[in-house]
Parts: C-alpha cells; structure tokens; sequence
C-alpha cells in the first residue's frame, strides 16, 4: 500500500478469439476512423497544443484534472466510476482524524494497527503517539498502521471509522464513494473488501485537503525526522518524491499502489499563485500524466475556463465542529446520471468554508478570481487535445461539418477499404500458388493419388496411398 505489492492473484487475459486477419483489419478501420474525425473536427489537436509531451505510458483508467481556486474541472476521464484508489483514501482518513481529534490528541497503538503489512512505520502494540507525527507517517511515508491506528482511535473499532468516514465523506460532496478500509487495502483481509471511490471524489477530497495548512505543508516535505514515543529516531521519506523532484511547483499530494488497483496519485501543483489537482488512476505511468495534465491546467488561462464545478470545501476542524459551524452551502449528494454542471455554485464565484484551526502551518495562499459570465472559453477534453466548441470558421457547411473533412472523408475510407481488399487477394493468390506446387509435386511422385477440392485452409491438398490394383479372376475350365 502506498507502494506496497497486493499479495491478490493476478487477472488472467485471454486471447482475441477473432484472429490476426480480424486485428489487422480493425486497426486498419480504427486508424481510418482516426483520420476522419480529425479531419471532420470532432478531434482537433490544433487549436489549443498542450503545454507539454505526451507521457509514454498508457492511457490510465480514470483521471480528472481541476483548478483547485475556482473549482472548475478542466479534463475528464471516467471521474464518476467507482474504483479502487489504494493509498490515496489516506488522505480522506487524515481530513477525517483533524476533524474528530484536538491538535494535542494522543493516538494509541492497539494489535490489530501493529499487526498491518507494510508499508508501516512499525508501530508496537502499547506505544501512544502524538496526532501530528501519526499524521505524517501517513501521509508521507504511507503507513497502514498509522491509518488503522487512526481510526481506531477516532472510531474506537476500523468498521465504525468507515460509517464515519462515509457520512463526512458524503457532506464534503463525494458522490461515488464506498468507504471500507482506511488505509486503501483491498485484499482478502481487507475491511469491506477495499474503499471504492471515482477520481471526481479523490479531486474533491484534495480540494479540502489544500484548505487545511498541516496537510498542504506535510505533503510537501521532501522528508521528516522526529523521535518516536520508544525513543527511536525516525526519518519519514516522502513516497511522491519523484513528482516533487521532477515537476516545477509540485507540491503533493499522495501515491497509492496495489496489484488490483495499480498505481494511483493525487498530485498538486502551484504555480504563480494558481493551483492545479490532477488525480490519474490505474496506470505505470503516474506522474508522465500527472505532469502532462497539470501543464495542461496552467496553459489555460482563468478567463477561458469552462466545465463543470467541484462542490465548495466544507472541510471543519475539530474546534469548527466544537463550537457548532456548519460548512458553506447545502449538502448534496448528486445522482450518478445528474448533469455535473449543477454542483456547486453557478455563479463562478468561489465559495469556500471557514479557515480551518489546525495542528500548525500558516494560512493558505490566496486564490485567484473565476471567469466571468459570458468570456469566451476553451475547454479541454482530455488529456492529450482541445476543441472549441465557439469555431465559426468558414471551411464548416450549413450543416457545421467542415467541407475539407467531408472530402478527405470520402477518399480516406474507400482508399483503406481498398487497402484491406487488396491484402486479402495477395493471401489468396499465395495460398493458390503454394497449392499448386504441392499438386505438382504429387503427381511427379506418380505413387499417390492427389485430392484437391479446394477447401481445405491454408491451399493444404491431402494425399492418399495409391489402392492397388486388384487381381484378375480365373476363368475355371471344366
């Protein structure tokens, strides 16, 4: 967890019953289809070039991209499935723990937190440790026996922490969450068989995460030394080092890693007072995307944002919560077929809840103003290309399909499907050469006798042992 190898079997892959021939001609169709849409306009990679490369890693199973200032979401793929998220639910359990606990809580050390596989900071079973290095082992160094121990302490058993977890959860605005295990466990032995979240709610939980200065600042340490309640000295490392090494202004937020989930981030950059959440789910390749979105989000001015909004934060400390404070704004929890543009507030102001009394840190930076009504925008679609949905231009017929794409369309596809055919009749012209060698060959042998009806796959001709002649009768003679 938290760059921990799940001890689950692996998904076993099955072999496309279709074929060779079946693959070669669907990519030869995709690739066509490709052509076309950039050439009719649904893909148009020019008109906004994204401010970075392309990562090589494969395309992740879900991700997200959002302003964490005005809450717009600028990128989305697949942000409302549900899914397993290992490690990175760490962070929800640390919003959680600042909520329910004073900053000068202690958290004590039961078997059951000892007892958790690694990634651990080994907790032994009696000890009791201060709120903020608990905190830290878990954020930073990923610890599942601070995350057990955490909810032990908040909840007094891990199965009441999850009940708590998922009421807070569904009034800082997750819709699709499914909280079981603090730590992002999902194996057998995992509570509820693993917490399920989507990428919207992870964006959502970061977006609180960065109003809470212990959290932000903690994220961000490329390491941490204190002295544990035995005496030890201890250096925490930080498991997002590479993003944090690698990416100008990257400051957070947090890794997770298991064979069923694959590996996950929640990373946070800011640059020139703007602050970027990209979370990327279920590739190798993390922090290529990661970086890949956040250069997208600082490439699009505030001006030109468009998209739907994440709710406001509602985080409240523990003394919040003391003394009866409500977060800002109705509590909702949307259906997963509701339009996404109705979350949060309409007018592009951004609305956020009282500043948090924390452990320690200073106040957050301050944050940048929304896009007006009415500018005109541009919004990313994915992670790899723009469109303007505004585009008037005068290559578009009536129709608003653009005549270049309509005629390169039309001699594109008939040229691959030509292609295709052509393919076809040299493996036939192969097949009906090598057939006639064998025949060729048989009848050289003049010991076999040769049956060729033409059916058989592959031009294979199937030969038989010549009979023998039989013998002639004897006339008898009387």
């Amino acid at each position: 967890m938290g760059d921990l190898p799940d001890r689950s079997p692996g998904r076993s892959h099955r072999a496309d019953p279709s074929g060779p021939a079946v693959g070669r001609l669907g990519r030869w169709l995709a690739l066509a289809g490709t052509v076309v849409a950039v050439a009719t306009g649904a893909v148009t990679p020019g008109r906004t070039a994204p401010a970075g490369a392309a990562p090589t890693g494969p395309e992740p199973a879900a991700y997200l991209l959002a302003d964490a200032d005005t809450g717009v979401v600028l990128a989305a793929k697949d942000a409302r499935t549900p899914m397993l998220v290992a490690s990175t639910v760490k962070i929800l359990t640390a919003l959680v723990a600042l909520e329910h606990l004073p900053p000068d809580a202690t958290v004590p050390v039961s078997a059951r937190a000892a007892a958790q596989p690694a990634m651990k900071i080994t907790m032994r079973e009696g000890d009791v440790w201060p709120l903020d290095d608990t905190l830290r082992s878990l954020l930073m160094a990923s610890a599942n026996d601070a995350a057990y121990a955490l909810a032990e302490r908040v909840g007094g058993t891990v199965e009441r922490f999850a009940r708590i977890a998922q009421r807070s959860a569904e009034r800082l605005g997750l819709a699709d969450v499914r909280f079981a295990d603090p730590a992002g466990l999902d194996d057998d032995a995992a509570v509820g068989g693993g917490t399920r979240m989507s990428a919207r709610d992870l964006a959502i939980v970061a977006r609180n995460a960065l109003a809470v200065p212990f959290v932000r600042q903690t994220a961000a340490l490329p390491s941490h030394d204190f002295t544990d309640p035995a005496g030890v000295a201890r250096r925490l490392p930080n498991h997002n080092a590479v993003l944090l090494r690698s990416y100008p202004g990257a400051d957070g937020l947090k890794t997770g890693y298991t064979r069923r989930a694959g590996r996950t981030l929640v990373a946070t950059a800011t640059r020139d007072g703007r602050t970027m959440i990209a979370v990327v789910l279920g590739t190798w390749d993390t922090v290529g995307w990661a970086r890949h979105l956040l250069d997208q989000g600082f490439a699009t001015p505030v001006a030109a944002q468009v998209g739907p909004r994440l709710p406001p934060v509602r985080f409240l400390s523990f003394s919040d919560r003391r003394a009866g404070r409500q977060a800002a704004g109705p509590v909702t929890r949307p259906g997963r077929g509701a339009d996404p543009r109705a979350e949060g507030s309409g007018s592009g102001a951004d609305t956020r809840g009282p500043a948090p009394e924390l452990p320690t840190g200073s106040g957050r930076p301050s944050r940048s103003s929304s896009p007006a009504p009415g500018q005109a925008a541009t919004r990313i679609l994915s992670g790899l290309a723009a469109t303007d949905t505004t585009d008037t231009s005068d290559t578009k017929g009536a129709g608003g399909v653009p005549w270049v794409g309509v005629l390169l369309g039309a001699l594109v596809v008939p040229a691959v499907t030509v292609l295709v055919l052509r393919r076809r009749a040299v493996r036939r012209a192969r097949a009906r050469r090598a057939r006639a060698r064998a025949l060729a060959e048989a009848r050289r042998r003049r010991m076999l006798h040769v049956i060729d009806d033409g059916t058989r796959p592959g031009g294979a001709v199937r030969v038989v042992p010549a009979r023998p002649a039989a013998p002639a009768r004897r006339r008898s003679v009387r």
